[in-house]
């Protein structure tokens, strides 16, 4: 690999980088998917200083194009952490469907502390996430 490719590659990373700490600070990413994005950015950037760390597996697993096992690697885990992602959006959508079923049962005004205290079992018997 030349030297301008691994430039090119670094550029990328930290423009990416910079990218994800503006959503974090914005609020519009969570604390643990942007631990999560940053660890594979520092994978890919550990992974494009050094591009023949996958030769040798590769060959072990019988893969003539090593670049094929960084491929099918990078697949299985977006695969993963799409997985993850909807498992999250699921428990988020039940929760919803939950809260909107139990107020809309209330009647209008009545706030009393018996409803609230239901409400905040609720909550913390459905907080796994």
């Amino acid at each position: 690999m030349n030297n301008m490719l691994q430039f090119f590659l670094i550029g990328c990373a930290i423009l990416f980088s910079v990218f994800i700490i503006r959503l974090l600070v914005r609020n519009k990413i969570g604390e643990r998917n942007s631990v999560i994005w940053l660890g594979g950015l520092f994978v890919v950037f550990f992974l494009s200083s050094n591009p023949t760390l996958f030769d040798e597996p590769a060959r072990w697993l019988g893969i003539e194009y090593p670049p094929s096992l960084l491929f099918f690697l990078s697949s299985l885990i977006l695969l993963t952490f799409n997985l993850y992602q909807t498992v999250q959006i699921t428990k988020l959508s039940t929760k919803i469907k939950d809260i909107s079923q139990y107020l809309a049962l209330i009647p209008d005004g009545d706030t009393t502390t018996e409803h609230s205290k239901i409400l905040t079992e609720s909550e913390r018997s459905s907080h796994d996430i």
